[in-house]
């Protein structure tokens, strides 16, 4: 084509597109490439045209072809890569910006579409390297510092990455994101107090953002602190109520806090704002079986069902239904449609159970390993925290002297009636045994509350009991009953039953407080109290993590009643010991002796413990599902069915089955 003719084609493209008339633009340059195939400046233009009407692999094609002619020419380059992006081709876009390009590139769009798609692509090095050029050139640019320390902060720079986003937040104050990517950052740098410093402080600028209370509750949640993250996750889920994924969350962690009220809500809110979402459903279903309200499940399941939810939550649902009816070879079907949309340990748990009541053991024992081992990999290190607090029972253990005790000075008289503190090794029947002790009128239970190891922290710990004054000793008691009174009603002829298990290692506490107190023991043969241990799925707190291994387990067992004999000896301990196999057996001749033992009246009528438990409502431990039923002894002598499981911990259970009496062991 003769020069003067092109450059008026060329001409009359550029006007066409200057028009917008788009299409017929595209039209021209079809029709003169066809007799000048090769021009670069008609192919620039065109390229840049169907850029411009969307048809990236058309402008591609076309700027390939002058970038081939010209490849020292920036803006068919820039064009190019930009084609190339929108249509799907990162690799090519990403040779196209290489870090000579960028910095030859005034207009820095190489630079910042290659920094975007190296980071993309975990290319961080080069991420950086681009990120720079930008702002080298556009020091303001607070996107730009915000993406170049995430991309630090994964190279493991992570004082230059702070160093970068503290400049993002200099240039952008009022974005929120930033402020969370700092905290997250000073989080990795072990700086965890700036962080939080800084992430309240965008909790309080934002007052609606829940973001930074979301970063807040998963990293207390990693350095176990799981009152901290549960009060920051609450926080988030009342900023987001219409956030069906945020709702969720709340629920299920309030779940696993047995506060299944609020978990209830929080479902009910995040189907309210997603009716099909299948964590909401999945975690609804759950509660009403933890709640012993699985008469609702077919409700629930015909409103997901017509909400179109998706099979695997109505297969969950329906495992449920079936496990209630007793037909555990098609719930355990029903388990397998179920899929991944219920959390790992739960689902293992389950299977578990289904299992077992099938009569396939080893397969059980396998599905309860695995729910332990989902749960070993908690990012709160739950082992290592239970072998911390192994640690602390045990130091607390070698304190537990004549000549310690000699030192302490004498308690105040309580002005009061003590509590009476139940305790026994988890799963051994506590929970029975407070149920039936509130047939009582005057009992209120407290389940396992945390109220006295509280009050040992707030005193300085187990070493500082000695030498407590009476004044601190009358606080700590008010402060006990103040803490009951917000679970409980009191009155004056209130008899508080402080139900915990592991208060058989907090005896000094109670014995300084309340210098009267009686106890009850409920003893279980250890190796179903171990076996049950190991089969439950508890919330991970630092006593509990210790069940995730049966080693572990057996070592805490040890300790604990090691640690429980030595202050029995050494306080002379008044304790009713209850057996839970002879409780099963005979409920009136095991409890009479133990009503009277704490001067408690026994039940006129008919005594039924179901009553209490119907009347008591949710219960919070792991035993909910067992208390409303008629005394059975199916899970009695369970240990034998898994004894070659249980071979492993035989040494440390053999002295405690012989002193307790039990004939028969493992080993």
């Amino acid at each position: 084509m003769p020069k003067t003719s092109a450059q008026d084609v060329l001409g009359r493209i550029a006007g066409l597109a200057r028009a917008a008339r788009l299409d017929e633009a595209s039209a021209l340059v079809t029709q003169t490439l066809a007799t000048a195939p090769d021009d670069v400046m008609l192919l620039a233009l065109g390229g840049a045209i169907e850029c411009h009407r969307g048809a990236f692999p058309v402008a591609a094609g076309y700027l390939r072809r002058a970038l081939d002619a010209r490849p020292d020419d920036l803006v068919i380059r820039t064009n190019l890569a930009e084609a190339l992006f929108h249509s799907g081709d990162h690799p090519a876009v990403r040779a196209l910006c290489d870090e000579a390009s960028a910095r030859a590139d005034a207009t820095l769009r190489l630079a910042r579409l290659g920094a975007y798609l190296a980071q993309e692509a975990d290319d961080n090095e080069t991420a950086v390297a681009l990120y720079r050029i930008v702002l080298a050139q556009e020091p303001a640019d607070w996107m730009v510092w915000n993406n170049l320390g995430n991309a630090l902060s994964a190279l493991g720079r992570i004082d230059e990455a702070i160093e970068a986003l503290n400049e993002a937040v200099r240039a952008a104050p009022d974005a929120p994101p930033i402020r969370v990517n700092l905290g997250e950052t000073l989080f990795e740098a072990g700086r965890a107090e700036r962080a939080v410093a800084v992430l309240e402080r965008a909790s309080a600028e934002f007052a609606d953002d829940p973001h930074p209370q979301l970063v807040l509750f998963r990293r207390y949640g990693a350095l176990g602190d799981p009152e901290a993250a549960y009060a920051a996750l609450t926080e988030a889920a009342r900023r987001a109520p219409d956030r069906a994924d945020i709702q969720a969350d709340f629920g299920h962690v309030s779940s696993e806090r047995n506060a299944f009220d609020v978990a209830e809500t929080a479902f009910e809110r995040a189907l309210a704002a997603q009716p099909d979402y299948t964590p909401a459903i999945v975690g609804l279903a759950a509660v009403l079986e933890r709640v012993n309200r699985e008469d609702e499940l077919d409700a629930l399941r015909t409103r997901a069902f017509d909400q179109a939810a998706e099979p695997a939550a109505l297969a969950f649902i329906d495992a449920l239904r079936l496990k209630r009816a007793g037909q555990f070879a098609e719930a355990l079907t029903a388990l397998d449609g179920a899929g991944d949309v219920v959390q790992l340990a739960r689902s293992m748990q389950l299977r578990g159970q289904l299992l077992d009541r099938l009569g396939r053991h080893d397969e059980a024992f396998a599905a309860f390993t695995a729910m332990n081992a989902a749960n070993r990999d908690d990012p709160s290190d739950p082992r290592e925290r239970a072998a911390a607090y192994r640690r602390d029972i045990a130091q607390a253990c070698d304190l537990l002297t004549p000549d310690w005790l000699a030192r302490w000075t004498p308690s105040p008289p309580v002005q009061r009636r003590s509590p009476i503190f139940v305790v026994g090794f988890p799963r051994s029947g506590t929970t029975l045994l407070d149920t039936m002790l509130m047939a009582v009128p005057a009992v209120r239970v407290l389940e396992e509350e945390s109220f006295i190891t509280d009050i040992e922290q707030e005193l300085g710990g187990i070493a500082a009991l000695p030498s407590l004054t009476d004044a601190a000793i009358d606080a700590a008691r008010a402060r006990y009953f103040t803490l009951v009174e917000t679970v409980a009603p009191l009155d004056a002829d209130t008899i508080v039953i402080d139900k915990h298990p592991m208060h058989l290692a907090k005896v000094p506490i109670i014995r300084r407080l309340f210098p009267d107190a009686r106890f009850v023991l409920a003893l279980r043969h250890p190796c179903d109290v171990l076996l049950s241990c190991f089969i439950t799925n508890f919330r991970l707190n630092d006593a509990m993590s210790s069940f995730l291994d049966l080693d572990d387990a057996a070592q805490l067992y040890d300790l604990t009643f090691r640690y429980w004999t030595k202050a029995q000896a050494l306080f002379g301990l008044k304790v009713a010991q209850v057996t839970y196999e002879d409780l099963v057996a005979d409920p009136e001749a095991v409890l009479r002796p133990v009503f009277a033992a704490l001067d408690l009246p026994w039940p006129e009528g008919r005594f039924d413990h179901r009553d209490a438990a119907r009347a008591r409502g949710v219960v919070r431990t792991a035993s909910y599902a067992q208390i409303t039923e008629p005394l059975y002894r199916h899970a009695t002598g369970r240990w034998r069915r898994y004894a070659v499981h249980l071979d492993g911990i035989a040494p440390r259970l053999k002295p405690w089955i012989e002193q307790f009496g039990y004939g028969e062991g493992i080993g």
